[in-house]
């Protein structure tokens, strides 16, 4: 079978579309956003091999798309910009396996003090044995200069997710948690104005007066309207700490702490926040306002244990080479296989070869800025696309199909070809690499195009062309060769704006190195660079983020809000919908219950959801 051929796709917006798609090549599916290009290949391609690959097992478990037939499938991977993992324990250096095979190099080669003799010792050069105790294995080796015996540092004392490696002041994260007073509280307010920034409406209210009992309760001053900043230390501290604050049982040792909120206990806004944080398994998702992430003050940030973190390459401690830009690491791998003994050289030849392999292929797809020690839930959804598509290079299983969702999202131009070496290199591996993409470039270099369109929605669903992008050129009812064929001149007289400016002033977060910039109010502005510079972090870190926006940001007085636009899912609940979302389902229901007849039932809006009990069928 030299082909995909698809019958009758019926699936979402698709028109009963049939087509047939070239194997082992590279394949674009390109036309406007909404016209079914994700529906043809997630939801009707994949999903069909998954499931006749199941079902030639005797498994079963995946709805058959809205389709006639398929055929010429094979077992799929889907490389889409789904989120990375959240865990703050993930980074670039676990998920890509990089630091694992550190691990490996330090074990081998690390270099540390004899606790005996004092003396550098590197443990290429000592004897090592093995002994098995209550069924746990135990390393140790013989130092090479006074023979006595040490425990050996392995791969395990190497990783910051065990407890033999990790600092145990941090167990291994690398930084606390603080509450941020000032990003919790606006002091210029009042609480009855919102100066607590997450209580709202009839829970303020509630906390308002549980706070105001307290104090009555020790019989300090209640001056509602009071603007926190006025607020004494000792009433500060119970807004902040609570009735089980140290202040009030040493200010008032004879007063009793009360035990319900009648009688005057009130939790505070610190304890109020950790108990949220708990709530949520330690996921600050949604809370970073209110918590500011600090060093460890034991290990520095470095996560790892005293001895292990002490321990060097080259006089290179490995929470140093997390902190290198993966280029930047692989130059100085380059350079340690140089300078190696040959004696040395063969016990890791093998862990260097796959590091670099690695380290160049996500150098090609553009990624060659990212450190090892970079949380994976702080990538975008292309980065974390283009370390899943890197980390695929190291299979050498052909025949397979791998889907891609716009690869080339986040990427800048000139890592646009590093990103088509790597699709050509999937296709030349005996592979059909499928790409839902709108980049000329790729579209150039792909080997067919099918066009989906004419438009979006109702409107799609339809092949309106396919071939090369030079023959998509030619043929009339291809949106996208229409486009590309169509002279645009550019602007020549921007838009000068109000004369007003909003200013970011000596920015360090991230990379960020005291940046200065300013963007005209009533413009347009678009912020660019190559990927990785520091945009998203001006932007979003540091522009659209309250606790920045003290320090840095001026001008934002001419605006009554700023909302922040990212590439995130808007929800995870499976009820919701368009409508819900924007609000425009309750005024429908709003309109239902007020009909003569929905009055006569006794039908109130809730009657109309989906949502509540009464609504659903």
């Amino acid at each position: 079978m030299k082909d995909i051929v698809i019958s009758g796709d019926r699936e979402g917006n698709l028109k009963s579309i049939s087509l047939r798609i070239p194997r082992e090549k590279l394949v674009v599916l390109t036309g406007v956003s909404g016209s079914g290009k994700s529906t043809l290949l997630i939801d009707v391609l994949f999903n069909e091999c998954q499931r006749q690959y199941l079902e030639a097992m005797d498994l079963q478990g995946i709805r058959k798309p809205q389709v006639e037939n398929i055929r010429g499938v094979s077992p799929a991977v889907c490389i889409t910009q789904r989120g990375a993992n959240r865990n703050p324990r993930s980074t670039v250096g676990t998920v890509t396996n990089i630091y694992t095979e550190l691990r490996m190099l330090y074990e081998k080669l690390a270099v540390r003090n004899c606790p005996h003799c004092g003396v550098a010792i590197c443990a290429a050069d000592c004897f090592e044995t093995t002994e098995k105790r209550g069924g746990d294995f135990f390393v140790y080796m013989d130092c090479c200069v006074c023979g006595k015996r040490m425990d050996k540092l392995t791969r395990t004392q190497f990783s910051y997710n065990t407890k033999e490696g990790a600092c145990p002041e941090c167990q291994g994260l690398g930084q606390t948690l603080k509450v941020d007073r000032t990003g919790a509280v606006d002091e210029r307010r009042s609480l009855e104005d919102g100066a607590v920034r997450f209580w709202a409406q009839k829970y303020a209210e509630y906390q308002t007066g549980a706070f105001y009992a307290a104090l009555r309760h020790y019989g300090l001053p209640v001056q509602p309207g009071t603007a926190v900043e006025a607020y004494s230390d000792l009433q500060k501290a119970v807004l902040y700490e609570g009735t089980s604050c140290s202040a009030l049982q040493e200010t008032f040792p004879n007063i009793a702490v009360p035990k319900t909120v009648a009688q005057g206990r009130f939790e505070g806004v610190e304890p109020m926040l950790w108990r949220r944080l708990q709530e949520k398994g330690g996921d600050a998702k949604g809370m970073e306002g209110y918590f500011l992430h600090t060093p460890c003050r034991a290990c520095g940030g470095e996560r790892l244990n005293p001895l292990s973190r002490g321990a060097a390459v080259r006089d290179v401690r490995l929470p140093q080479l997390s902190a290198l830009s993966l280029d930047e690491l692989r130059r100085w791998l380059e350079k340690l296989e140089q300078e190696l003994p040959s004696a040395h050289q063969k016990l890791v030849e093998p862990y260097l070869l796959d590091l670099q392999t690695k380290l160049r292929r996500l150098s090609d797809v553009g990624l060659g800025y990212l450190s090892l020690e970079r949380q994976a839930g702080t990538l975008s959804g292309g980065e974390t696309q283009r370390l899943r598509l890197a980390a695929a290079l190291d299979s050498d299983i052909t025949g397979i199909f791998y889907m891609l969702d716009e690869p080339t999202v986040g990427l800048h131009p000139q890592d646009t070809q590093g990103m088509i070496d790597v699709l050509k290199q999937l296709r030349d591996n005996g592979n059909t690499v499928l790409v839902i993409e709108h980049d000329p470039d790729v579209m150039r270099a792909a080997d067919h195009i099918i066009d989906i369109g004419p438009g979006a929605g109702r409107h799609g669903g339809q092949v309106v062309g396919s071939g090369t992008l030079e023959e998509l050129a030619a043929q009339p009812d291809s949106v996208t060769g229409a486009w590309l064929a169509r002279h645009r001149p550019q602007k020549r007289t921007p838009r000068a704006g109000d004369g007003r400016r909003v200013k970011i002033r000596n920015a360090c977060l991230h990379n960020l190195q005291n940046v200065d910039a300013e963007f005209p109010v009533r413009c347009l502005s678009a912020v660019t660079g190559v990927s990785g510079s520091g945009k998203s972090s001006l932007v979003f870190g540091v522009l659209a983020d309250e606790r920045e926006q003290r320090t840095h940001v001026a001008g934002l007085e001419h605006f009554s809000r700023v909302v922040a636009i990212e590439q995130e899912a808007l929800v995870r609940m499976r009820r919701s919908n368009v409508a819900t979302y924007t609000g425009l389902y309750s005024d429908i229901r709003s309109l239902f219950a007020a009909t003569p007849q929905a009055k006569k039932l006794g039908l109130g809006a809730g009657a109309f959801s989906f949502n509540t009990k009464g609504g659903p069928m």
